[in-house]
């Protein structure tokens, strides 16, 4: 890469490459835990961080609404997460993890978390701090 490239391709070529082997590492760790894919992981933790329904899961994760719904389909019948009606509209579904999705997403973090923490150990904590916080303002609402 050429150091006259314009920061946004620096940033897209970086993130890039660095997407690509965080989901490498995440893949393997993820179908060695739980016998899930990385979607299916990511289902299940978006669902832990509060995101309970098919149309936010499809905005947030940004899937085709189909793959959504294979992954759900999957995750209920292994009894990772059950579908309740919103009790507020009927027309709505709201997912929840089982007690034993609760445990599957924790176990397959504490997999992940190692590996992604040896890769952050090649830069110090106030440079993770500084990346962490440049990329939440980065994914915010105020890019157009």
């Amino acid at each position: 890469m050429a150091d006259t490239d314009a920061p946004e391709l620096q940033l897209l070529d970086a993130l890039y490459r660095l997407n690509k082997l965080v989901v490498a590492d995440a893949r393997v760790h993820v179908a060695a835990a739980a016998h899930l894919d990385l979607v299916d992981f990511l289902v299940l933790r978006t669902v832990k961080l509060g995101v309970d329904s098919p149309g936010d899961l499809v905005s947030d994760l940004g899937l085709n609404p189909s793959v959504l719904s294979r992954a759900l389909s999957k995750l209920a019948d292994s009894g990772l997460v059950t579908r309740e009606i919103d009790l507020a509209d009927s027309r709505r579904s709201r997912i929840r993890l089982t007690d034993h999705g609760v445990q599957t997403t924790d176990d397959i973090g504490a997999r992940i978390t190692p590996v992604l923490g040896r890769r952050l150990r090649l830069l110090s904590p106030d440079r993770i701090r500084l990346v962490v916080e440049s990329l939440d303002v980065l994914c915010g609402d105020t890019v157009d």
